[in-house]
């Protein structure tokens, strides 16, 4: 594993500020992969740490993953302990979590919209609006 690799040898990375991950793998490379590589990272960063996560597809590579961890900030905010955060499924209304944060629920407000029947303008003989001609369009007449 990258986060305990040998080559680190009394470099502690829990705590770390800013977190850069690339993940290579094959085409085989399933989500739950992914979601494990994310939740161990979140594990040992910061929790206020910045993690941007990329991932690189290498037809080679079957049946295999290597994640590259670049880690900055390191020592600035030492964690006890490291746990696994586990994905949870939320069954949650969206209206529910509006509510808890204290917001006004959602409504769905309808508007209606009045058209104009007889126009008496005959459609040749209104001007149309500069911007209303796409650039391109402009560019040719030119």
């Amino acid at each position: 594993m990258a986060i305990s690799s040998p080559l680190l040898e009394d470099i502690d990375l829990s705590g770390a500020r800013g977190v850069l991950v690339n993940i290579t793998a094959g085409f085989d490379l399933r989500l739950d992969e992914f979601e494990t590589v994310g939740n161990t990272i979140r594990a040992f960063a910061s929790d206020n740490a910045t993690v941007v996560i990329g991932t690189s597809l290498d037809p080679d590579m079957n049946d295999e993953l290597r994640v590259t961890v670049v880690a900055t900030g390191i020592g600035m905010d030492k964690r006890p302990e490291i746990t696994l955060v586990t994905n949870k499924q939320v069954q949650q209304p969206v209206l529910d979590r509006y509510q808890q944060h204290g917001m006004a629920p959602l409504t769905q407000e309808q508007k209606t919209v009045a058209k104009v029947v007889n126009d008496n303008t005959p459609q040749a003989a209104k001007e149309p609006d500069y911007l209303d001609i796409p650039a391109f369009l402009r560019k040719q007449a030119d």
